[in-house]
């Protein structure tokens, strides 16, 4: 018997089929976050730890927590304002298509993206809210009135965020024998950030032409949250070929890692492979939204291994990888998946981020 639908709270979405039992589903450990702030005993600590350096991917249960609270009935209001914004005209979300000023922020139609280096189109639709926008550190962008009308939502939902991932990043550092505010350091709300709200919808395909709605990838940044209420979402196995689904938890986000933390802590830290195809089972005739979180380290943060703790004892690889920019990282690996830019294998090789090995292009 399939299991009951996972969704952000335990009410909203209840219409939506379940997701099946009988598809094989990626081993995400379950982190507390409750655990994690009291910070009853190192073990929860640990086990974050332990995450964070195999898949790269793990669940954390917000509930028990002021901020699991918000965070919660925050993204229950988000995915209504989501729904409101994608019921809009193409045309009018059109108007709010920046990428041909190479602006990352804004919105993205279904086809935009190339997923692979055969130039594969994307199947959906992506509206990406930025940080520094909602917080007055850069001038906004034209935006709908669903959007501006709601900008308070938005802030406070950003804000969640950050107190959240403000006790990830202590954890983290501190498992690494860094200073706990290490990770905080770089990604402090008032300044320049690629730090963004992203709303994501992807239609139901036929069963005959379904591919890839979203290519595979690692994420350009830091950390990750994810709300979703349905299936979707695929890592590949570590040493494997194998990819399996991540099946939506009741009260818990999805958090991955990026590319940045892979970058600070030398390799220690793990970006894992991930996609995005058709939801299984009877959850394929729907379409499928998301809710996400971008953590990103500050424009000029260089992406290089920091110094101290358990970095300092990995062995010293010869010659220094000069670092570059968030900014810059970020600009690369955004500009060449963009239609308007793409040139084939090139633009696609230059895109990758700490996936990147030699494309292979089947006949």
């Amino acid at each position: 018997m399939a299991s009951t639908a996972s969704y952000p709270s335990s009410t909203a979405g209840s219409t939506l089929p379940p997701f099946p039992d009988d598809v094989p589903t990626a081993p995400l450990v379950t982190i507390s976050l409750r655990k994690l702030v009291e910070d009853i005993s190192g073990i929860e600590h640990e086990r974050l730890f332990s995450a964070a350096k195999s898949l790269g991917f793990f669940y954390l249960d917000v509930r028990g927590t002021p901020e699991g609270k918000h965070l919660l009935r925050q993204a229950d209001d988000l995915f209504d304002l989501m729904n409101e914004f994608f019921s809009l005209s193409i045309e009018e979300k059109a108007k709010y298509d920046f990428a041909a000023k190479k602006s990352y922020f804004g919105y993205k139609g279904i086809g935009k993206e190339v997923v692979d280096g055969k130039g594969t189109r994307d199947k959906n639709e992506i509206y990406n809210i930025s940080k520094d926008d909602l917080f007055s550190v850069t001038d906004p962008l034209p935006a709908p009135s669903v959007i501006t009308t709601n900008r308070q939502t938005l802030t406070s939902y950003v804000t969640t965020n950050t107190a959240i991932l403000t006790t990830l990043f202590a954890s983290l550092s501190t498992s690494l024998q860094l200073p706990s505010d290490t990770f905080a350091s770089l990604h402090k709300p008032a300044a320049p950030s690629g730090c963004h709200v992203r709303f994501i919808s992807a239609p139901p395909q036929e069963p005959s032409t379904r591919s890839n709605a979203l290519g595979e990838h690692t994420d350009f940044g830091s950390l990750t949250i994810l709300l979703n209420r349905l299936g979707g979402l695929q890592v590949q196995l570590p040493g494997t070929e194998e990819w399996v689904y991540v099946r939506p938890m009741p009260g818990c986000a999805i958090v991955n890692l990026g590319d940045a933390m892979v970058k600070f802590s030398g390799g220690i830290l793990r970006s894992n492979l991930h996609r995005v195809v058709s939801p299984p089972g009877e959850q394929g005739k729907e379409a499928r939204r998301s809710l996400v979180y971008f953590s990103r380290p500050e424009h000029d943060v260089v992406l290089t291994r920091l110094r101290g703790g358990l970095v300092d004892e990995l062995e010293d690889g010869g010659e220094e990888e000069v670092g570059v920019s968030a900014r810059e990282w970020l600009a690369r690996r955004h500009i060449g998946r963009k239609i308007e830019f793409f040139e084939e294998r090139e633009s696609w090789e230059g895109s990758m981020g700490t996936e990147a090995r030699p494309l292979v292009v089947s006949q």
